[in-house]
Protein backbone atom coordinates (compact mmCIF):
# COMPACT_ATOMS: atom_id res chain seq x y z
CA UNK A 1 0.00 0.00 0.00
CA UNK A 2 1.50 3.38 -1.20
CA UNK A 3 -0.07 6.96 -0.20
CA UNK A 4 0.20 9.87 -3.10
CA UNK A 5 3.66 11.02 -3.20
CA UNK A 6 2.90 14.68 -3.68
CA UNK A 7 2.68 15.02 -0.24
CA UNK A 8 5.96 15.91 1.27
CA UNK A 9 7.32 14.67 4.86
CA UNK A 10 9.91 16.06 6.24
CA UNK A 11 11.79 14.30 7.60
CA UNK A 12 12.55 16.60 11.08
CA UNK A 13 8.74 16.92 11.37
CA UNK A 14 8.32 13.13 11.69
CA UNK A 15 11.22 12.43 14.49
CA UNK A 16 10.29 15.14 16.60
CA UNK A 17 6.70 13.98 16.53
CA UNK A 18 7.68 10.27 17.12
CA UNK A 19 9.50 11.18 19.77
CA UNK A 20 6.61 12.32 21.55
CA UNK A 21 4.34 9.43 20.15
CA UNK A 22 6.53 7.23 21.97
CA UNK A 23 5.00 8.55 25.54
CA UNK A 24 1.36 8.16 24.47
CA UNK A 25 1.42 4.76 25.86
CA UNK A 26 3.74 4.45 28.41
CA UNK A 27 3.08 4.34 32.25
CA UNK A 28 3.46 7.43 34.41
CA UNK A 29 5.19 8.01 37.90
CA UNK A 30 3.32 10.85 40.00
CA UNK A 31 5.79 13.24 41.02
CA UNK A 32 8.55 14.89 39.54
CA UNK A 33 8.33 18.64 37.59
CA UNK A 34 5.53 20.54 38.85
CA UNK A 35 3.24 21.01 35.35
CA UNK A 36 2.99 24.54 33.77
CA UNK A 37 -0.22 24.31 32.03
CA UNK A 38 -0.40 27.70 31.14
CA UNK A 39 -3.66 27.94 30.62
CA UNK A 40 -3.99 31.74 32.08
CA UNK A 41 -7.06 30.62 34.21
CA UNK A 42 -9.04 29.06 31.79
CA UNK A 43 -9.83 25.27 30.95
CA UNK A 44 -7.50 23.63 28.97
CA UNK A 45 -8.66 20.31 27.12
CA UNK A 46 -5.19 18.21 26.54
CA UNK A 47 -4.98 15.90 23.43
CA UNK A 48 -2.71 13.50 23.40
CA UNK A 49 0.75 13.75 20.45
CA UNK A 50 -0.79 11.57 17.79
CA UNK A 51 -3.81 11.25 15.37
CA UNK A 52 -7.05 10.42 18.09
CA UNK A 53 -6.22 14.47 18.98
CA UNK A 54 -8.20 15.48 15.61
CA UNK A 55 -11.26 14.50 17.67
CA UNK A 56 -10.28 16.96 20.93
CA UNK A 57 -9.50 19.65 18.82
CA UNK A 58 -12.72 19.44 16.82
CA UNK A 59 -14.76 19.21 19.48
CA UNK A 60 -13.24 22.33 21.10
CA UNK A 61 -13.48 24.01 17.68
CA UNK A 62 -17.03 23.38 16.53
CA UNK A 63 -18.54 25.32 19.17
CA UNK A 64 -20.35 23.12 21.32
CA UNK A 65 -19.28 24.08 24.32
CA UNK A 66 -19.36 27.33 23.89
CA UNK A 67 -22.05 27.90 25.86
CA UNK A 68 -21.02 25.82 29.52
CA UNK A 69 -17.36 26.12 28.66
CA UNK A 70 -16.76 29.63 27.44
CA UNK A 71 -12.67 29.58 28.43
CA UNK A 72 -11.88 26.24 26.74
CA UNK A 73 -9.32 25.84 24.65
CA UNK A 74 -7.32 22.63 23.22
CA UNK A 75 -3.18 21.68 23.55
CA UNK A 76 -1.52 19.09 23.23
CA UNK A 77 1.18 17.63 26.18
CA UNK A 78 4.39 16.90 25.15
CA UNK A 79 6.31 15.24 27.80
CA UNK A 80 5.89 12.47 30.15
CA UNK A 81 7.18 15.30 32.51
CA UNK A 82 4.36 17.49 31.94
CA UNK A 83 1.63 14.86 31.49
CA UNK A 84 2.84 13.49 35.45
CA UNK A 85 3.38 16.88 36.65
CA UNK A 86 0.02 17.87 35.17
CA UNK A 87 -1.91 15.12 37.47
CA UNK A 88 -0.22 15.33 40.31
CA UNK A 89 -0.61 18.96 40.59
CA UNK A 90 -4.49 18.73 39.43
CA UNK A 91 -3.15 21.30 36.88
CA UNK A 92 -4.50 18.56 33.94
CA UNK A 93 -8.57 18.60 34.83
CA UNK A 94 -9.44 17.43 30.99
CA UNK A 95 -6.75 14.98 29.26
CA UNK A 96 -6.31 12.37 26.74
CA UNK A 97 -3.96 9.09 27.34
CA UNK A 98 -4.14 5.50 27.03
CA UNK A 99 -6.93 3.44 28.78
CA UNK A 100 -4.04 1.60 30.92
CA UNK A 101 -1.98 4.31 31.75
CA UNK A 102 -4.97 6.36 33.42
CA UNK A 103 -5.51 2.58 35.44
CA UNK A 104 -2.32 2.92 36.37
CA UNK A 105 -2.58 6.10 37.95
CA UNK A 106 -5.91 5.36 39.28
CA UNK A 107 -5.17 2.40 41.13
CA UNK A 108 -1.59 4.20 42.58
CA UNK A 109 -3.94 7.01 44.22
CA UNK A 110 -4.11 9.79 41.80
CA UNK A 111 -7.74 9.20 41.52
CA UNK A 112 -7.84 9.44 37.54
CA UNK A 113 -11.60 8.62 36.25
CA UNK A 114 -11.75 7.35 32.82
CA UNK A 115 -13.96 9.70 30.82
CA UNK A 116 -14.06 7.82 27.27
CA UNK A 117 -12.88 5.60 24.82
CA UNK A 118 -11.87 7.38 21.59
CA UNK A 119 -9.62 4.65 19.62
CA UNK A 120 -9.49 1.79 19.42
CA UNK A 121 -6.57 0.27 18.28
CA UNK A 122 -3.58 2.22 16.70
CA UNK A 123 -0.47 -1.03 15.68
CA UNK A 124 0.13 -2.29 12.60
CA UNK A 125 2.87 -4.61 11.02
CA UNK A 126 4.89 -3.02 8.56
CA UNK A 127 6.54 -4.95 5.43
CA UNK A 128 8.46 -5.07 2.56
CA UNK A 129 7.11 -7.55 0.91
CA UNK A 130 3.07 -7.94 -0.03
CA UNK A 131 3.20 -11.92 1.13
CA UNK A 132 3.04 -11.40 4.89
CA UNK A 133 -0.77 -11.17 5.50
CA UNK A 134 -0.98 -13.62 8.94
CA UNK A 135 0.91 -13.53 12.35
CA UNK A 136 2.32 -16.95 11.49
CA UNK A 137 3.57 -15.98 8.33
CA UNK A 138 6.43 -14.05 10.98
CA UNK A 139 7.97 -16.69 11.87
CA UNK A 140 12.05 -16.59 11.41
CA UNK A 141 11.60 -12.76 10.92
CA UNK A 142 13.71 -10.03 12.44
CA UNK A 143 10.83 -7.30 14.07
CA UNK A 144 11.54 -3.96 14.45
CA UNK A 145 9.50 -2.65 17.32
CA UNK A 146 9.99 0.09 20.30
CA UNK A 147 8.22 0.70 23.80
CA UNK A 148 9.55 -1.92 25.32
CA UNK A 149 7.61 -3.33 28.12
CA UNK A 150 4.56 -1.07 27.49
CA UNK A 151 1.39 -2.26 26.07
CA UNK A 152 2.51 -2.01 22.26
CA UNK A 153 4.99 -4.44 23.11
CA UNK A 154 2.75 -6.76 25.56
CA UNK A 155 0.28 -6.17 22.55
CA UNK A 156 2.55 -7.68 19.63
CA UNK A 157 3.77 -10.63 21.91
CA UNK A 158 0.26 -11.49 23.13
CA UNK A 159 -1.00 -11.87 19.31
CA UNK A 160 2.43 -13.86 18.72
CA UNK A 161 1.52 -16.35 21.15
CA UNK A 162 -2.23 -16.73 20.24
CA UNK A 163 -0.64 -18.04 16.90
CA UNK A 164 1.40 -20.30 18.50
CA UNK A 165 4.73 -18.35 18.31
CA UNK A 166 6.92 -18.29 21.27
CA UNK A 167 8.47 -14.68 21.33
CA UNK A 168 11.42 -15.31 22.70
CA UNK A 169 12.40 -18.26 20.03
CA UNK A 170 10.41 -17.78 16.55
CA UNK A 171 10.90 -14.26 16.27
CA UNK A 172 13.65 -11.91 16.85
CA UNK A 173 12.28 -8.98 18.48
CA UNK A 174 14.68 -5.95 17.70
CA UNK A 175 13.88 -3.08 20.23
CA UNK A 176 14.29 0.55 19.89
CA UNK A 177 13.27 3.53 22.60
CA UNK A 178 10.57 5.27 20.42
CA UNK A 179 9.01 5.28 17.11
CA UNK A 180 11.44 8.61 15.94
CA UNK A 181 14.19 5.89 15.61
CA UNK A 182 12.34 2.74 14.30
CA UNK A 183 11.00 4.51 11.31
CA UNK A 184 14.30 5.69 9.71
CA UNK A 185 15.76 2.47 11.08
CA UNK A 186 13.06 0.67 9.53
CA UNK A 187 13.63 2.40 6.28
CA UNK A 188 16.82 2.13 5.86
CA UNK A 189 17.02 -1.83 6.09
CA UNK A 190 16.77 -2.88 9.70
CA UNK A 191 14.42 -5.39 10.09
CA UNK A 192 12.25 -7.60 8.37
CA UNK A 193 8.85 -6.36 9.70
CA UNK A 194 8.40 -3.65 11.99
CA UNK A 195 5.86 -2.92 14.40
CA UNK A 196 4.12 0.98 14.22
CA UNK A 197 1.83 2.74 15.70
CA UNK A 198 -0.37 5.24 14.12
CA UNK A 199 0.47 8.07 12.81
CA UNK A 200 3.71 6.79 12.36
CA UNK A 201 3.07 3.97 10.03
CA UNK A 202 1.01 6.23 7.77
CA UNK A 203 4.16 8.62 8.28
CA UNK A 204 6.72 5.57 7.62
CA UNK A 205 4.50 4.86 3.96
CA UNK A 206 4.74 8.41 3.30
CA UNK A 207 8.31 8.59 3.52
CA UNK A 208 9.22 5.02 1.68
CA UNK A 209 6.91 6.14 -1.26
CA UNK A 210 8.89 9.65 -1.42
CA UNK A 211 12.58 7.69 -1.37
CA UNK A 212 11.12 4.72 -3.80
CA UNK A 213 10.79 1.91 -1.08
CA UNK A 214 8.59 -0.73 -1.07
CA UNK A 215 6.55 -0.70 1.92
CA UNK A 216 3.15 -1.85 3.21
CA UNK A 217 0.30 -2.41 5.48
CA UNK A 218 0.76 -5.62 6.26
CA UNK A 219 -1.08 -7.23 9.50
CA UNK A 220 -3.63 -5.07 11.55
CA UNK A 221 -2.64 -5.77 15.10
CA UNK A 222 -6.38 -4.77 16.29
CA UNK A 223 -8.20 -7.17 14.30
CA UNK A 224 -6.23 -10.36 15.04
CA UNK A 225 -6.91 -9.34 18.61
CA UNK A 226 -10.94 -8.96 17.78
CA UNK A 227 -10.70 -12.70 16.09
CA UNK A 228 -8.91 -13.92 19.72
CA UNK A 229 -11.71 -12.23 21.69
CA UNK A 230 -14.81 -12.45 19.66
CA UNK A 231 -15.35 -8.90 20.50
CA UNK A 232 -14.16 -7.43 16.82
CA UNK A 233 -11.19 -5.01 16.21
CA UNK A 234 -11.79 -3.40 19.97
CA UNK A 235 -8.45 -2.72 21.89
CA UNK A 236 -9.35 0.38 23.74
CA UNK A 237 -6.12 2.26 23.81
CA UNK A 238 -7.09 6.06 23.74
CA UNK A 239 -9.76 8.36 25.60
CA UNK A 240 -10.25 11.41 27.71
CA UNK A 241 -9.63 10.84 31.31
CA UNK A 242 -10.61 14.15 34.02
CA UNK A 243 -9.19 14.64 37.68
CA UNK A 244 -11.72 13.72 40.19
CA UNK A 245 -12.26 17.12 41.63
CA UNK A 246 -12.77 18.91 39.01
CA UNK A 247 -15.67 15.95 37.78
CA UNK A 248 -17.15 16.42 40.89
CA UNK A 249 -17.19 20.19 40.67
CA UNK A 250 -17.90 20.35 37.13
CA UNK A 251 -20.07 17.68 36.08
CA UNK A 252 -22.34 19.39 33.20
CA UNK A 253 -19.11 20.14 32.04
CA UNK A 254 -17.75 16.58 31.95
CA UNK A 255 -20.63 15.51 30.11
CA UNK A 256 -20.93 18.25 27.98
CA UNK A 257 -17.31 17.68 26.69
CA UNK A 258 -17.74 13.73 26.22
CA UNK A 259 -21.03 14.56 24.19
CA UNK A 260 -19.02 16.82 21.98
CA UNK A 261 -16.16 14.59 21.24
CA UNK A 262 -18.89 11.68 19.98
CA UNK A 263 -20.40 14.55 17.60
CA UNK A 264 -16.49 15.39 16.66
CA UNK A 265 -15.86 11.54 16.14
CA UNK A 266 -18.92 11.31 14.06
CA UNK A 267 -17.71 14.81 12.10
CA UNK A 268 -13.73 13.73 11.90
CA UNK A 269 -14.71 10.26 10.14
CA UNK A 270 -16.75 12.13 7.78
CA UNK A 271 -14.45 14.71 6.82
CA UNK A 272 -10.77 13.16 7.26
CA UNK A 273 -8.72 16.06 5.12
CA UNK A 274 -10.37 18.77 7.40
CA UNK A 275 -10.05 16.92 10.70
CA UNK A 276 -6.26 16.44 9.52
CA UNK A 277 -5.89 20.29 8.51
CA UNK A 278 -7.13 21.20 11.94
CA UNK A 279 -5.23 18.55 14.33
CA UNK A 280 -1.97 19.82 12.76
CA UNK A 281 -2.54 23.27 14.09
CA UNK A 282 -1.40 21.62 17.25
CA UNK A 283 0.31 18.60 15.92
CA UNK A 284 3.81 18.61 14.59
CA UNK A 285 3.32 16.40 11.94
CA UNK A 286 1.57 17.49 8.52
CA UNK A 287 -2.43 17.76 7.78
CA UNK A 288 -2.36 15.25 5.26
CA UNK A 289 -0.28 12.15 7.42
CA UNK A 290 -2.59 13.37 10.39
CA UNK A 291 -6.11 12.90 7.87
CA UNK A 292 -4.73 9.81 6.23
CA UNK A 293 -3.95 8.40 9.50
CA UNK A 294 -7.09 8.59 10.71
CA UNK A 295 -8.92 6.30 8.97
CA UNK A 296 -6.94 3.50 10.88
CA UNK A 297 -7.52 4.15 14.47
CA UNK A 298 -10.23 2.67 14.90
CA UNK A 299 -12.34 5.60 15.89
CA UNK A 300 -15.69 5.21 17.86
CA UNK A 301 -16.30 7.88 21.12
CA UNK A 302 -18.07 5.36 23.90
CA UNK A 303 -18.16 6.61 27.49
CA UNK A 304 -15.46 4.27 29.57
CA UNK A 305 -18.85 2.89 31.29
CA UNK A 306 -20.18 1.60 28.04
CA UNK A 307 -16.38 0.42 26.68
CA UNK A 308 -15.94 -1.22 30.29
CA UNK A 309 -16.06 -4.73 29.48
CA UNK A 310 -14.01 -4.03 26.59
CA UNK A 311 -11.43 -2.19 29.27
CA UNK A 312 -11.30 -5.02 31.78
CA UNK A 313 -10.67 -7.62 29.05
CA UNK A 314 -7.75 -5.55 27.37
CA UNK A 315 -6.53 -4.85 31.07
CA UNK A 316 -6.70 -8.73 31.61
CA UNK A 317 -4.91 -9.49 29.05
CA UNK A 318 -1.56 -6.85 29.50
CA UNK A 319 -1.68 -8.03 32.97
CA UNK A 320 -1.49 -11.61 31.83
CA UNK A 321 2.37 -10.65 31.14
CA UNK A 322 2.59 -7.82 33.78
CA UNK A 323 0.54 -7.03 35.77
CA UNK A 324 1.82 -4.02 36.94
CA UNK A 325 0.91 -2.29 33.44
CA UNK A 326 -1.94 -0.92 35.18
CA UNK A 327 -0.66 -1.17 38.96
CA UNK A 328 -1.28 -4.64 39.98
CA UNK A 329 -5.11 -5.04 39.80
CA UNK A 330 -8.15 -3.75 37.54
CA UNK A 331 -9.66 -0.50 38.80
CA UNK A 332 -12.93 -0.72 40.33
CA UNK A 333 -15.63 0.79 39.14
CA UNK A 334 -15.60 4.57 39.57
CA UNK A 335 -13.08 4.59 37.25
CA UNK A 336 -16.08 4.38 34.80
CA UNK A 337 -17.13 7.40 33.82
CA UNK A 338 -20.94 7.36 32.39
Amino acid sequence: MFLPSDMPLERRSLLKWAAGLAVAGAPFSLGGLSANAASGGSLTLWGIPASPSAVFARAVASGALEGIAPDLRFNVWKSTDQMRAGIASGDFKLFATSTYAAANFFNRGAGTVMLNVVTWGVLYVMAREEGITRIEDLAGKRVLLSNKNEAPDLLFRLVLMWAGLDPDKDVTLDYVGSPGEAVPLYLSGRGDVAVLHEPASTAALFQAKKAGLPLYRAIDITKVYGVHTGRGPRIPQVGLAVNPAFLEEKPEVVAAVHQACVEAGEWTKANWDEAGKLAAQSLPLPAPVIARSLPYVHLDVQSAKEARADIELYFEHLMSLDPGIVGGRKPTPDFYWG
